[in-house]
C-alpha cells in the first residue's frame, strides 16, 4: 500500500489514514492544529462550513 496525504492507496481501495485527534488544548499552536486536522477531515465526515460556523 502506499500513503498520499492523509490517505492509503491500495490495488483495490482507498481510505484514509488513521487519525489521532488531540483534544487537550493548552497552547494557540494546539488549538491550530486541531482546526487543521478538522478541515482536513471535514469532507470525509460530511461535515458543512454552515455547521463548522458555530464553533
Amino acid at each position: 500500500p502506499w500513503k498520499h496525504l492523509g490517505w492509503i492507496l491500495t490495488e483495490t481501495m482507498i481510505k484514509p489514514q488513521p487519525l489521532t485527534i488531540n483534544n487537550d488544548i493548552k497552547t494557540l499552536n494546539d488549538l491550530h492544529k486541531l482546526m487543521g486536522t478538522m478541515n482536513w477531515v471535514r469532507p470525509m465526515l460530511g461535515i458543512s462550513n454552515h455547521e463548522l460556523q458555530h464553533l
